[in-house]
């Protein structure tokens, strides 16, 4: 996704919501760190290594993480001082699957962000991982508090294959359009397009796991 995602995600937040779209300073004198529970580990700064899906996945940003990797069927890594929470998982079904149907699963596993109601600012049709037909979707809506809420969707599949990244966060105050926009955009530039899979991804198969 290029670079010009950030400002023009600014630029459409200010137009939605009113809000002053100055940049934000981002720290990046410290490296991302990360903490990890689960049979991955920490190799590169900022890079997790995932040997359940065989999944290397780059977290950008100076902020701490926190990451389950075994507590359920999904990857989970959480910013609360951020307010942000991402969800991975690779799993395979009996089923010829696409980004549709897989996205419909995804949905009955666990809540995820809806459309409805939000601006959805962007789209993009990406090869991650590779021969899926994934699509990557922005989207921004405001909260009962005044609040700006944003996510990333991102469904694809390939054979009986599928796939979900889904990332949330927010952000309030005078800067919140910015700060989301930049959260959003390094999500999508500097983590969905860059992960990496060093396996067939041999994914569990829907039934043949407990309930999680």
């Amino acid at each position: 996704m290029k670079r010009l995602l950030r400002p023009a995600l600014s630029l459409f937040l200010f137009a939605s919501f009113g809000c002053d779209p100055k940049p934000t300073q981002v720290p990046t004198s410290t490296p991302p760190t990360a903490t990890a529970s689960g049979d991955g580990r920490i190799e590169d700064p900022g890079v997790f290594n995932s040997k359940r899906f065989g999944m290397k996945l780059r977290l950008p940003r100076s902020a701490t993480w926190k990451i389950d990797d075994t507590t359920n069927r999904w990857l989970v890594a959480t910013q609360r001082a951020e307010s942000s929470t991402l969800v991975v998982r690779l799993w395979r079904d009996e089923n010829r699957m696409n980004r549709d149907k897989c996205e419909a699963l995804a949905r009955s596993f666990r809540p995820l962000p809806s459309r409805e109601g939000a601006e959805m600012l962007s789209e993009q049709l990406l090869d991650v991982p590779p021969g899926f037909d994934t699509r990557a979707e922005i989207g921004v809506t405001t909260d009962s508090k005044g609040g700006i809420f944003g996510f990333v969707l991102g469904f694809g599949g390939y054979g009986r294959k599928c796939f979900a990244y889904v990332y949330v966060t927010r952000a309030e105050g005078p800067q919140a359009d910015a700060i989301v926009a930049d959260r959003l955009a390094e999500m999508v530039e500097g983590s969905l397009t860059k992960l990496t899979f060093e396996s067939d991804l041999e994914a569990v198969l829907e039934r043949d796991v407990a309930p999680p």
